[in-house]
């Protein structure tokens, strides 16, 4: 009787072994039959380019994109600088301090515009239409269809971008505001009683000045350079209340925002006859100033040299 269930107990043992289903394989292997415990997540599809763009040739998806990055290997870059096209699916977090204390922009492209993509090449510190710097975070929204051209490289293995630092720009964009035009006229007139001497300069003509003498160059002589605030460097609070007692912000032509495309920077300034900024109510936004400094090129941006400083300003707690 005892070997009767020994053998019955063996055959139970067989069949239900037998009835068991094969593990998921993490690996080669056909798992045709587990599909349930596999999450399948589908890129969407492709959204077609607007129409009437000229599409450069060569021009790379984000997918293409991608690829080249992934058979760089990590830290690798490629040789030749790429068109890259797609859609501004998120703006980096650091975005809008980017534009703002550098004119440069970050986001992350994809090739439709649901907003639902995995599949993202990073547009890392690019500048906007050739080279020019970008000044307010409404130039790059998400939505816009854009063309980045610039080196592609791979960032730790994980990361597929532009390389950074101004090194890649937009070539273009669906915004309309990406690529302003100046207009040398749009000139708000000066305050009534401001001290403007004769020979100062407006900030299309410093901006003139600036080109003209080259990346990297300072003016041999000084400039009177006439603007109204339009915008606070991010350092400029620290500026002032720090240990040097200087401002930094940014001048343009009008004081309706109408050129706050085309600006000069006034960097590190000091106040009238050199004196110390000491409080932050002494250098706001809408201030008419005239700058007396030496005209620096720094990297294509038209700033102030060292030694810069406020000569006149309308701000009445600044004297």
């Amino acid at each position: 009787m005892k070997k009767s269930i020994l053998v019955l107990t063996a055959t139970v043992a067989m069949v239900l072994v037998g009835c068991k289903e094969n593990p998921y394989i993490a690996g080669p292997g056909d798992n045709s039959k587990n599909t349930d415990s596999i999450p399948v997540i589908v890129e969407p599809e492709p959204t077609p380019d607007p129409e009437g763009i000229d599409i450069p040739e060569g021009c790379l998806t984000v997918t293409e994109a991608i690829k080249i990055c992934q058979d760089l290997g990590p830290g690798g870059t490629t040789q030749e600088k790429r068109y890259v096209k797609g859609w501004v699916q998120s703006l980096d977090e650091k975005n809008a301090d980017g534009i703002y204390s550098y004119g440069n922009a970050t986001f992350y492209m994809a090739e439709s515009n649901t907003g639902k993509n995995r599949k993202t090449f990073e547009a890392y510190q690019v500048y906007g239409k050739d080279g020019k710097k970008f000044y307010d975070v409404s130039q790059v929204q998400v939505g816009d269809f854009v063309i980045i051209y610039g080196k592609l490289t791979n960032y730790g293995g994980k990361t597929y971008e532009t390389e950074g630092r101004g090194a890649a720009s937009m070539y273009y964009s669906t915004n309309p505001g990406f690529d302003p035009q100046m207009d040398p006229t749009n000139i708000t007139p000066d305050p009534e009683g401001a001290n403007v001497p004769a020979g100062t300069v407006n900030v299309y003509e410093a901006l003139h000045i600036s080109d003209s003498i080259g990346s990297g160059k300072t003016t041999s002589g000084e400039y009177y350079i006439k603007g109204w605030i339009c915008r606070l460097h991010n350092d400029n609070a620290s500026g002032i209340t720090g240990q040097y007692h200087n401002a930094t912000f940014f001048i343009s032509a009008t004081n309706d925002g109408s050129a706050d495309a085309f600006t000069f920077e006034a960097y590190r300034v000091k106040g009238p006859n050199k004196s110390d900024i000491t409080a932050l109510n002494q250098v706001q936004v809408g201030d008419f100033v005239v700058l007396r400094c030496k005209i620096q090129n720094y990297s294509g941006t038209a700033e102030t040299a060292s030694g810069g400083y406020i000569y006149y300003s309308s701000n009445p707690n600044l004297k």
